[in-house]
């Protein structure tokens, strides 16, 4: 009886500890379909909770705005993702207020208590102005994912952001430019990088395919991508200035129909309207300048050695061998690492002994730019020969940097080495100055070969002047001299024409844009591959007709092609495997792979089929 009591307490307070860790799993969040809403109109909050145990969290707590908006219903809805066996859990209750009295208001946190626990979201600020005209009679629920606008203006922005604000000298500065929308972006392409005068810039490699995730911002909902990520070194003290950065997207905007057709309203739904029925502008991003105060470096404590690399960095030397024989190499190999501007790290300064023959370091350097750090590391390797017998020494060297995090001067040293010289058998002969390395340096000692004592028998043999053989050497000397004047020809009417170099590689940057999207031909990758072929169709017209891909929409591309004469039916089947293409990116992934595979065929055909008629 005592073995079961003790077993079921230890298992309830196991169970007691599980629900506890759950229950710090939930996350609570809110936001609202607008914050500015006309008066009498209506709006949405959102209450969004996420975790493992999201599915057992009471309703919420709701807070009372009833002074200046209506309750009239609600809805909720419920996600399960499973990602590498583990679940994810996200519900979603909708709330719908009709706005009441004009003015500037606060929708107080929501709470959801659970398991002893008070969970709150964050307040949000929200405008009632004056409504211009009655509301419709009838209106439809809007859902609560990030649908797109019918307008830009407060749905799509550039942002940028940085890590510090004031940093010293060749400290680095993480910016990252960010993209903000409520809107569909079909593409969008850099038109000027921001100008950082006075910094070391360090580019960040970034994926073809941005990866996005959602951000509440002032109470709304945004999908966020990362567009451009780098690191800047500040080369001097002072004030400094990252100038904006301008982008350019196309866009795609949902169109507002009044019609009380039930088959517009059906087609005017997220899923249709986006990708076929909406319409297309370009519109202009700009982020914000950005100051950053860069400090100088401080002058106390400064080593004497003291060169000017800042971060965190390690010292590690190693000679290969410790034992040798006059003029027999010795590697010395210094390698200094750590994070910070490798490229700024310069040679130790090394007192080697009189004795050693010493040639220039060949260096060697390796950039890491990852998990947003700048790191790395430089190879010094010093070849050096000793001349004359006896025990010679490497005097300890060092390397000093400045650690911003402690905001210090730290110095490195490296361990004294001592190398024993035999006498050799070989004598010393200068090998000169040259940048050599220890496979390249040898002894200069038997360089005189023997004189062959016996001659050779040579053998006469008829030659005839008047062979096809010789008149195709004394001909193939002409065509090769036209053959290069053609290609220095066409090589500079493509260096001068850009249009004409645009045009006689569409095909070929066409092909190789359909061959990196084969490789992707799987079902898991299924939107990357159809948005490379779309990469393809749309980057083989834009580079025929010298136009950028960024700006080249699908009415364009008709009249485009039409003006050429190119035959309907042709016009009509691109044009299809272009919006095929931008439904399958932007809808539900459910091709499979014989379809994807008769796709790729038929996108093939389209372009080979176009380039035969341009």
């Amino acid at each position: 009886m005592f073995r079961k009591t003790i077993t079921f307490l230890i298992f309830a307070f196991i169970l007691s500890g599980t629900k506890e860790l759950v229950a710090q799993d939930i996350v609570l969040k809110t936001y609202v379909d607008r914050t500015t809403v006309p008066l009498n109109q209506q709006f949405v909050l959102s209450v969004e909770i996420s975790g493992k145990d999201a599915n057992h969290a009471p309703e919420p707590n709701l807070p009372d705005i009833s002074d200046f908006a209506a309750l009239s219903g609600s809805s909720s809805s419920q996600s399960i993702q499973i990602v590498n066996g583990r679940m994810s859990i996200s519900r979603t209750i909708n709330y719908y207020y009709v706005a009441t009295k004009v003015g500037k208001f606060n929708i107080p946190a929501v709470q959801i208590e659970m398991r002893g626990k008070t969970f709150k979201s964050a307040p949000i600020e929200i405008e009632i102005t004056q409504a211009a005209a009655s509301p419709p009679k009838s209106q439809q629920r809007p859902r609560a994912t990030v649908r797109p606008e019918s307008s830009v203006e407060g749905n799509l922005f550039l942002k940028v952001k940085v890590n510090k604000s004031k940093v010293y000298q060749n400290e680095p500065v993480l910016v990252t430019y960010k993209i903000y929308t409520r809107v569909e972006v079909i593409s969008y392409s850099i038109k000027k990088l921001p100008k950082a005068v006075g910094f070391w810039v360090e580019n960040f490699p970034m994926p073809q395919q941005p990866t996005t995730h959602e951000e509440i911002v002032n109470g709304k909902k945004y999908v966020v991508a990362e567009v451009k990520k780098m690191a800047l070194f500040p080369t001097d003290p002072g004030l400094k200035v990252i100038e904006p950065m301008e982008m350019v997207c196309e866009v795609q905007l949902r169109e507002k129909r009044r019609s009380r057709d039930i088959f517009d309203q059906f087609f005017s739904d997220d899923f249709f309207g986006n990708s076929f029925f909406g319409r297309r502008i370009q519109t202009k991003l700009e982020s914000k300048p950005v100051k950053i105060k860069v400090l100088p470096l401080p002058t106390i404590g400064k080593p004497a050695d003291f060169s000017g690399a800042v971060g965190q960095f390690q010292l590690n030397a190693s000679v290969d061998k410790n034992v040798v024989q006059t003029n027999e190499a010795i590697t010395l190999k210094v390698k200094i690492s750590g994070r910070g501007n490798i490229k700024m790290v310069r040679e130790p300064n090394i007192a080697f002994p009189p004795d050693f023959e010493k040639y220039p370091p060949k260096v060697l350097e390796k950039i890491n730019r990852q998990n947003n750090v700048i790191s790395g590391n430089k190879v010094f390797e010093y070849v050096l020969i000793p001349r004359y017998a006896g025990e010679q020494r490497i005097p300890p060297f060092s390397f000093s940097y400045f650690d911003p995090a402690n905001k210090k001067y730290k110095t490195l040293w490296s361990p004294e080495f001592v190398i024993k010289v035999a006498k050799g058998k070989e004598e010393f002969v200068s090998l000169g100055s040259g940048l050599l390395s220890k496979e390249e340096v040898k002894l200069v000692g038997k360089d005189i070969r023997f004189i062959k004592m016996n001659s050779p028998k040579f053998f006469r043999k008829n030659v005839y002047f008047n062979s096809s053989i010789l008149l195709i050497i004394f001909i193939l000397p002409l065509f090769a001299v036209a053959g290069a004047l053609g290609y220095r020809y066409r090589a500079n009417k493509l260096a001068v024409n850009v249009a004409y170099a645009r045009s006689q590689r569409a095909n070929r940057i066409a092909k190789s844009r359909l061959r990196r999207a084969e490789k992707l031909l799987a079902v898991e990758s299924q939107k990357e591959y159809y948005a490379e072929i779309f990469r393809a169709l749309l980057g083989f017209v834009a580079d025929k007709f010298n136009l950028p891909a960024a700006g080249v929409m699908t009415d364009q591309i008709a009249e485009l092609l039409s003006s050429k004469g190119i035959n309907d039916e042709i016009i009509r089947q691109y044009l299809e495997c272009l919006q095929t293409c931008d439904y399958q990116r932007f809808a539900p992934a459910n091709s499979t792979l014989q379809e994807m595979k008769s796709f790729y065929e038929k996108a093939r055909k389209a372009i080979v089929q176009l380039e035969k008629t341009l």
